[in-house]
């Protein structure tokens, strides 16, 4: 059953707000130098933010990897996000699922130091996109 206009938006106005709150989370953790648990919390932001894009634009996935190859497909490879967010998205998957089932994975203050402002940038430009 397809969403009508009226559900897509609030479902975005749903993702943008989750999104914001998994990054207030991850900045308060990274903070608080817990580093896994702020890794997986900006990758989530990021994830609910690229499904309030996918929402707004009908696309449907049902895994990491098929958000991952669609979010390249449908707004990497297009050009309308910059393709260094493509790369970072994988990124932070693959640390996000170290960090949470990885016991012998040390998420490094260097790589958060990387992720934070990306996936604010990550966000603001998708926001941009949906406005």
């Amino acid at each position: 059953m397809a969403l009508s206009k009226e559900d897509r938006d609030v479902m975005v106005k749903l993702h943008i707000e989750k999104s914001h709150g998994f990054l207030n989370n991850a900045d308060t953790y990274f903070g608080n130098g817990d580093l896994s648990t702020s890794a997986n919390r900006y990758y989530y932001a990021c994830f609910h933010a690229i499904h309030a894009l996918f929402v707004a634009n009908g696309i449907i996935t049902k895994s990491h990897d098929g958000l991952n190859a669609q979010f390249n497909l449908n707004f990497i490879k297009t050009n309308i996000l910059d393709k260094r967010f493509g790369a970072f998205v994988a990124r932070m998957e693959n640390i996000r699922n170290k960090a949470d089932y990885d016991v012998l994975f040390s998420v490094s203050e260097e790589d958060l130091t990387n992720i934070k402002p990306l996936a604010h940038q990550l966000i603001k430009s998708i926001e941009e996109i949906l406005s």
